[in-house]
This record gives C-alpha cells, sequence and structure tokens, in this order.
C-alpha cells in the first residue's frame, strides 16, 4: 500500500497492463489471435468493454489507496461533472468531424457538403453512434487516462508532454488488439501492416490528445464532455463517415484535419493548453517506473 502511495502513476499502469493482459488473454489465445487455443470467438466486443471497466476501477482503486476518500471524491466529482458551458459539448460534437469533413471539401470540393445535406439521417446516424460509443466506453477510459493519468502527468511534465505520455501509454494498452480479428480493424491485420498499426497507436494519435487535453483544461476538467470527444474521434475516422461523404477519398486523410486542429491549438494556447498551473518536478522513482512499462520519461 505504501508503495502505491508513494507511486500512484506506476501502481495505475502496472495494474492496468497486467488486467489487459489477463482478460485479452483467450482473444488472444484463440483462433481470433495467434491460434494457440483451439477456439473461436463470435467477436471481442465483451472484452473490449471488461477491459474498459477495468481501466475505470483501477483509477478509483488506485486513487483510495494514494489520497484517501477526498481523492476519490475529487476523482468522482470531475467524472460527472456535467455542468460544463454548452459551448465544449458543442466543440466535443462536431470539432474533429468538420476537421475530416474540411479536408474532403480540399480534396472533392463541394460534394462532401452537399452529400450532408441531401442525407441528413446521416447526421442522425452519426449522433446516436457517438452516444452509444461515449457511454459505453469512451467516458469509462478518459475517466481513467485523462481523469487519473494526465490529471497527475500535467503537473509534473506540463501539458503537451503529458498528452503525449498519455498517448503512449494508451496505445501500450492497445497493442494486443493489433494481433486479434476485429481489434483495430474489420478484418485480421496482416503482418506485413503490424509497423503501420503500432505507428498508428502511438505516434497518430497525439494530435488528438493535445486537443483533448486543452478541452479538458478549458471545460473544468469535464470527464464527459472529453468522453465525447474521444466517442466523435470514432465517428470522424471511422467507415462510416468519409466514405459516405466523400467516396473514394481513404479515411486515414481525415487525421491530415485533425492535426491541423492540433497546431492550430497549440499555436493559439502557446503550448500551455488551457493549463493554469506551475509545472513541478516528477519524483525520480516515477519518472523510472514509466520508463520501465514503456513510456518514455520526458
Amino acid at each position: 500500500m505504501t508503495t502505491v502511495r508513494h507511486h500512484p502513476i506506476a501502481a495505475f499502469l502496472t495494474a492496468t497492463y497486467i488486467l489487459t493482459m489477463l482478460i485479452f488473454g483467450i482473444p488472444l489465445l484463440s483462433q481470433n489471435g495467434i491460434g494457440v487455443l483451439p477456439i473461436e470467438l463470435p467477436g471481442i466486443a465483451p472484452f473490449i468493454l471488461l477491459s474498459t471497466l477495468s481501466l475505470a476501477a483501477t483509477a478509483f482503486v488506485v486513487t483510495r489507496i494514494a489520497e484517501g476518500p477526498a481523492g476519490v471524491r475529487d476523482l468522482r466529482h470531475r467524472a460527472f461533472r456535467f455542468r460544463a458551458s454548452p459551448v465544449w459539448y458543442v466543440f466535443a460534437v462536431i470539432a474533429l468531424p468538420l476537421s475530416a469533413l474540411g479536408v474532403a471539401v480540399v480534396a472533392q470540393g463541394t460534394a462532401p457538403v452537399s452529400a450532408i445535406a441531401t442525407q441528413p439521417s446521416l447526421l442522425v446516424n452519426w449522433l446516436i453512434a457517438l452516444l452509444v460509443a461515449a457511454v459505453l466506453v469512451n467516458f469509462w477510459e478518459e475517466l481513467a487516462w485523462t481523469g487519473f493519468l494526465l490529471h497527475r502527468l500535467q503537473p509534473r511534465v506540463g501539458p503537451v508532454p503529458a498528452s503525449v505520455l498519455t498517448t503512449w501509454a494508451q496505445g501500450a494498452l492497445h497493442v494486443p488488439l493489433v494481433f486479434i480479428a476485429g481489434g483495430v480493424t474489420d478484418g485480421r491485420v496482416p503482418p506485413d501492416q503490424y509497423p503501420i498499426y503500432l505507428f498508428a497507436l502511438f505516434v497518430i494519435p497525439i494530435s488528438e490528445r493535445i486537443v483533448l487535453t486543452w478541452l479538458y483544461n478549458r471545460s473544468r476538467q469535464s470527464i464527459p464532455v472529453v468522453g465525447i470527444y474521444h466517442a466523435s474521434l470514432g465517428i470522424a475516422s471511422g467507415s462510416a463517415f468519409l466514405p459516405a461523404v466523400a467516396p473514394g477519398l481513404d479515411p486515414v486523410w481525415a487525421y491530415a484535419g485533425f492535426t491541423a486542429l492540433a497546431v492550430v491549438v497549440l499555436l493559439a494556447t502557446r503550448g500551455r493548453l488551457g493549463y493554469q498551473h506551475d509545472v513541478v518536478e516528477s519524483p525520480p522513482s516515477d519518472r523510472q517506473v514509466l520508463g520501465s512499462a514503456g513510456v518514455a520519461a520526458p
């Protein structure tokens, strides 16, 4: 318990990765994964949901041990801080889809906008999918990654390094999914594409995390707001968005729009991302454990 109190970040990451390997062990070893076990699963959605809930539970347990009831109350208040300005909710819903749409307009003119205008049902379907993902998965993910990890890293290393470190920590959690059919794509990832998908886990999401950090800080640390923003990423980068309004345009180009948005936020905030507190030195032991867990210390 003393170790957890002194090194809550290391304790959280260690527990998270152990639980993740236990949860994804069956699909990874099954015929859906590397084929060690002679079983084939109908899907891995239940395992993803269980992993997500274990993330949130771990955040609360470690917080309770490290900071006591006061820490749990603070995390709970941020987790259920729905009273944020409507501006931030609107931004969370539309920022990434509009960024992706902007790329489509550059590539194909006004045709993508016309496609949305003539098919209003697309907007309804996107909004429903966004809300379902936010409630079932993304809210709980961000309770842990933003509400626990990023929240603790910002005062130690600053908002931008904290965003990068959080991205890498989250990417490491998703590595097993690369080797499971349906984990990160609709089918199985060919071995020659493993480097591409690993790059997509550890590098490409940095831009979205930077904007998410700014949104978290500006919305009075509202986890519901950033959970919705995370869900909007799945919509804006998914097969139901650009392919539906800009046929022939690879959805991967959406990330060019996301990167442009991150650059605007970085320049507008001069790298502070809305964070108001001074950076303090991180304890050496936390840095050492972050490094040993596969997360590079700044």
